[in-house]
């Protein structure tokens, strides 16, 4: 008598059955990892929202996670790279589904399962049960990912005296700048970096804070590309894509600029350089006014004399201020920053007050110091306390 052949399913069972009593444990499956933000998919078809970026509905039902076999790539703010021979694909693909009509029209219609490779896959935390043949919750899933320390975010770098670019006509995105959360200063974007001559935030060469801290898949916004502005609240254009302001962090879950619980150290404020030199009267200088001006001589107002402008040499020979250079020390280092750029100084003037002409510049007169923040000339101690205060209120 022939004795009958067992059933797969019988065979399955008595290898389950085998298993158990030799203690050996099923491998975990991977746990599911919802994709941050994804629940903002465009949703033209509910059922397709997931699919078409090669992922599938998971966790709440709102957010997708990535089919096995492919990578959430978040430039993209895509699941990509998707490959057939993935381990995950190789391991946890459902026997034979590659067979499966609705497979090879490219569905999988077991439920909590979705398309790898040419096959079919168990969602993350489902198993494929040969007995049942469905895809069952299983507590045999693998350790959460430990979490990465993020990187603090750069402090806001208030550039001085930027609140009198708007007093002139000017706006902080016209100088490559973003409105500080003063709402009074200007601060540079990420990626350019405060130039004191042009008065502007120009281009730097360091580009760190945008490879760190751009928003992923920004540059693929349309309102980057077509307008070149940056919609979410609290966030400028850096190089090609758009940057959270300082202080604040991207919420990839929620698509927002939130403000950051790691910030990196505020720099300084930039103080002024002191001291400045000393005012020299010339002697005799005041018997000069009754007839020709200080300027005529290449000279300054200082006090009831005249004092050489900063690059010039008092020749007592020719009675006047003489063998004047533009790139006396003098003229180099105390030279009133971007001046070379002011309407009065192409006409010959410096109007500022207690400053004079200075090589292709305007020099605050000697005993006074340029402060960038007021943007005017102040006494050297005036000067000292201001600083001083500044370094305590911050």
């Amino acid at each position: 008598m022939l004795c009958e052949r067992p059933s797969f399913e019988a065979l399955q069972r008595r290898e389950i059955h085998r298993h158990s009593q030799r203690g050996i444990k099923e491998t975990p499956v991977p746990r599911a990892e919802p994709i941050a933000g994804s629940q903002t998919w465009p949703e033209n078809d509910q059922s397709e929202r997931c699919k078409v970026r090669n992922a599938y509905a998971c966790g709440d039902g709102q957010h997708c996670c990535c089919m096995f076999g492919c990578t959430y790539d978040v430039e993209e703010d895509n699941c990509t790279a998707c490959s057939a021979s993935d381990p995950l694909v190789r391991d946890f693909h459902i026997p034979s589904s590659h067979l499966w009509k609705e497979r090879i029209e490219g569905l999988c219609t077991v439920q909590n399962a979705h398309l790898c490779g040419a096959s079919c896959c168990c969602n993350a935390a489902f198993r494929w049960n040969m007995e049942t043949r469905r895809c069952e919750a299983t507590e045999h899933v693998a350790e959460a990912k430990e979490e990465v320390r993020v990187k603090p975010v750069p402090a806001e770098d208030l550039v001085p005296g930027s609140q009198t670019w708007t007093s002139e006509g000017q706006s902080c995105e016209s100088r490559n700048a973003y409105l500080c959360a003063d709402g009074h200063h200007c601060c540079c974007r990420f990626g350019s970096v405060f130039s004191a001559e042009e008065d502007r935030c120009s281009a730097s060469t360091d580009m760190s804070d945008v490879t760190s801290f751009h928003i992923p898949a920004s540059h693929l916004w349309t309102e980057r590309i077509e307008e070149g502005t940056c919609e979410p609240t609290h966030s400028h254009p850096c190089g090609k894509s758009c940057c959270c302001n300082g202080k604040y962090r991207w919420d990839l879950e929620q698509r927002l600029c939130v403000l950051s619980n790691e910030v990196a150290e505020e720099t300084p404020f930039r103080g002024l350089q002191g001291p400045p030199p000393k005012a020299e009267a010339i002697p005799g200088s005041q018997t000069w006014l009754g007839s020709v001006t200080c300027k005529d001589k290449n000279a300054y107002n200082c006090g009831d004399h005249c004092c050489c402008m900063f690059g010039c040499e008092y020749a007592s020979e020719k009675d006047a201020c003489t063998s004047c250079t533009a790139d006396d020390p003098l003229v180099v280092k105390y030279h009133i920053p971007a001046s070379h750029l002011w309407p009065s100084r192409e006409k010959q003037l410096c109007d500022e007050p207690f400053s004079h002409l200075c090589g292709k510049a305007c020099c605050c007169n000697g005993d006074y110091l340029w402060d960038m923040e007021q943007r005017r000339c102040v006494p050297y101690q005036a000067s000292q306390d201001s600083t001083e205060t500044k370094g305590t209120s911050s």
